[in-house]
């Protein structure tokens, strides 16, 4: 076994001592000390109660490289040193406790003067790490956290003015007050208008400026401020209500609305925006994206103690956005401006639509007396959204959110345009075909030959005149319909309506089946394909898991459809199919185990007619003359090869799946067994015309007894599956024999026994 001490003293001797250099091993020595955990030193002291000199000397002179390289000159060195304090004290609790002090010294003393913003980024999240290491170490936080938290904070108040550290320091200041609520108290009041000011609309929503501002403030309004915490929440929700209403009142003030009584809520203080409407409304619409994300943190994020969120103030807020649409103008006012306006109004929904998720999740059981409301409002913005794909997939999740937490009693109220809207959206459309050849000139003359000639040989018309399948629909669009669908399904599948639901049985089956390429003119083909498959595969489970009582299932095609996605590229698709099939497992056999299948069991289309191929050179093209009912007792087919056993087949080399000529079932008309006539049929004879009675021209199966194929005593005792890629080629099912198979009338179609 390798000494781990000299493993590590080797890396302080030959990688750390050059400040110049040490930078560029930083990786290597990183790597190293993780896989071999060289500084793990509680895990060694429990092999030995005393750790030897020679351990604690690399220990030491690891520690004393690391306090030299903090103090470097090098910017380089700095990252280094700081570098190996993160995985010092990630890996060992004592060289933690030991060098606290000294090492958070030193990383506070580089916070204060002018370094990189890579090096002051990793200070401030070592820092963190630190700090927040020592909650349950009353000593520590007495003896470091109490004293060093507050200038660190402090420090990172001053860091504000860059906006490159704003995003860590914001994160670094969320885990500070809520670690240390009592020490952060004080900076309570400077971190909400550092918050603020970045809420202001100067920022893009979704940066992580933005992000982490709106979490900051949603964490110093759970600790509570100065005052108690349940008062300050519900302040701070109804002064961001009131900030919302304030912003909306100069954007709408072209919009015939009513008078709202949240419009006398306190609000925050925001820079005013200039009156040209022109210039203000950019700013206000990100104005309110920020806000919104801000209350979407305040609802998510736990609270210590219950808090009341004014549920009234916030419904009102979101159907004064929703109440906007195309003939809410005031005839009096300027039409630019109302246009001006309805170009961000999808972005309102958008937003409002997030809010609106978010209170669902929060509030539990509160909106079920709200479903008629909520319903009117996602079939209002379906209607409206028709060409606008960032607004439709924001509905679907909406919609499929709201299918999740209130069951069938949301979907009575949705169920009929929510699928018709699905429809749409997955549904495969034709393109009609084209005459090319329409728009040739027929005249004789020598004028347009040119023409002529570049119109007979465009080869884009020639390839792409017939009738084509396609969907031009927006892929996301397509993926939130699709998992709409699924979570629909799953809760109220078997209540769709029969013509409804044999559409969607029916584009379900055609999109699997049909080629991607044709669908969509989306560049990122390979990417969109599979996500696109893994929801038609998880719809097609949702359907068989469901099924309508109005009509046949689809089951055997999904059995057919699982088994070839087991060969898919995708792993996830690989997955999902092995899922499916064992739920088909149970549908079929609901007291045995699902069957053990591996990827290479099914067999794709092109496979299989390889396979057809190759069996025309196999001990099965037997020719017309060589009968089966002649062959020698030698020749016993049971004892044959496995390639030549008729029981033991593949599926693709089934008996019945061979061509005319090699079908030993397919003899001519008049002499095939399962073409008889009705008053023929072998499986109608009367009692005393038993099939095992038949003389031997005209049965396959009365065969003298030591040529008999199988034993008919013992069919009752078999078992048969649905499936024809169940029966593989092996030795120890010489003596199977399939069971008896009787139909219930001449033309109905065989359906297998019970044991």
């Amino acid at each position: 076994m390798l000494d781990q001490t000299k493993l590590l003293h080797s890396l302080v001797v030959n990688y750390t001592l050059n400040d110049n250099t040490v930078d560029s091993f930083v990786p290597f020595i990183l790597e190293t000390v993780t896989n071999y955990q060289l500084l793990a030193t509680e895990k060694a002291n429990n092999v030995r109660q005393e750790a030897s000199s020679a351990e604690q000397g690399s220990v030491h002179k690891w520690c004393t490289r690391i306090n030299s390289l903090l103090q470097s000159k090098v910017s380089g060195a700095k990252w280094a040193g700081i570098s190996f304090v993160k995985i010092s004290i990630q890996q060992s609790e004592t060289l933690f406790i030991q060098n606290l002090q000294s090492w958070s010294s030193a990383l506070l003393t580089l916070l204060t003067r002018p370094e990189s913003t890579l090096i002051l980024s990793d200070v401030i999240w070592t820092l963190s790490n630190m700090f927040g290491k020592t909650i349950n170490k009353p000593e520590l936080q007495r003896e470091v956290t109490s004293q060093q938290l507050p200038r660190f904070n402090t420090t990172l108040l001053n860091l504000s003015e860059n906006q490159e550290l704003l995003s860590t320091i914001f994160d670094a200041l969320s885990q500070s007050c809520m670690q240390f609520p009592t020490i952060f108290r004080p900076f309570v009041e400077n971190t909400q208008k550092l918050c603020l000011g970045v809420l202001d609309g100067t920022f893009d929503y979704g940066s992580s400026v933005v992000q982490s501002a709106a979490k900051c403030l949603a964490s110093i309004t759970n600790t509570g401020g100065k005052t108690n915490s349940l008062v300050h929440w519900k302040s701070i929700s109804l002064r961001l209500i009131g900030s919302l209403n304030f912003l909306l009142d100069r954007l709408f003030d072209t919009i015939d609305e009513e008078k709202h009584a949240s419009n006398n809520l306190f609000q925050f203080e925001f820079p005013s925006v200039s009156d040209d409407y022109i210039i203000s409304f950019p700013i206000l619409f990100s104005r309110f994206q920020c806000l919104c994300e801000c209350i979407i943190s305040l609802v998510s994020l736990p609270t210590s103690i219950p808090v009341h969120v004014p549920m009234n103030q916030f419904l009102d807020l979101l159907c004064r956005v929703y109440n906007v649409c195309d003939g809410s103008f005031i005839v009096n006012k300027d039409k630019n401006e109302f246009y001006t306006l309805m170009l961000g109004v999808p972005s309102l929904y958008v937003h409002s639509n997030k809010v609106l998720s978010s209170l669902i999740i929060c509030a539990g059981e509160y909106f079920t007396r709200h479903l008629r409301l909520i319903s009117d409002i996602i079939l209002k913005l379906l209607e409206k959204s028709s060409d606008k794909w960032l607004l439709r997939s924001s509905i679907y999740r909406l919609t499929s959110l709201c299918i999740q937490k209130h069951g069938i009693g949301f979907v009575h109220f949705i169920s009929s345009p929510l699928l018709a809207s699905i429809i749409d959206d997955i549904r495969l459309k034709q393109k009609p075909q084209c005459d090319v050849l329409a728009g040739i000139i027929s005249s004789t003359g020598k004028k347009g030959g040119k023409n002529k000639k570049r119109q007979i040989t465009n080869s884009d018309e020639l390839i792409n005149s017939g009738i084509q399948e396609f969907n031009n629909v927006n892929v996301d669009v397509q993926i939130s319909a699709l998992e709409v669908l699924k979570t629909l399904l799953m809760v109220g599948g078997s209540t769709i309506p029969y013509n409804s639901r044999s559409a969607i049985d029916n584009i379900i089956l055609s999109r699997i089946l049909a080629p991607f390429s044709q669908l969509t003119n989306s560049s990122d083909t390979t990417h969109n394909e599979s996500d696109i498959q893994l929801k038609l595969y998880e719809c097609l489970l949702a359907l068989i898991v469901a099924p309508s009582a109005f009509q046949p299932t689809i089951l055997p095609h999904a059995l057919r459809i699982f088994s070839s996605g087991l060969n898919a590229q995708s792993r996830q698709l690989q997955s999902l199919s092995s899922q499916a099939l064992a739920i088909c497992d149970l549908m079929f056999h609901s007291r045995l185990p699902p069957l053990q299948r591996l990827p290479n069991d099914s067999i794709s289309l092109s496979e299989k007619n390889v396979h057809e191929g190759e069996s025309k050179e196999n001990g099965n093209n037997i020719e017309p003359e060589e009968n089966i009912n002649n062959i020698e007792p030698e020749e016993n087919i049971n004892n044959m090869e496995p390639e030549e056993n008729i029981n033991n087949m593949e599926p693709e080399e089934n008996i019945n799946n061979m061509e005319p000529e090699e079908n030993i079932n397919n003899i001519k008309p008049e002499e095939n067994i399962n073409n008889i006539e009705p008053e023929e049929n072998i499986n109608n004879i009367e009692p005393e015309e038993n099939i095992n009675n038949i003389e031997p021209e005209e049965s396959i199966n009365n065969i003298e007894p030591e040529e008999n194929i199988s034993n008919m005593e013992d069919q009752t005792q078999l078992y048969k599956s649905f499936r024809n890629d169940d029966y593989i080629d092996s030795d120890d099912n010489e003596d199977e024999e399939m069971p008896d198979i009787v139909p219930d009338g001449p033309d109905s179609d065989y359906e297998s026994l019970d044991e």
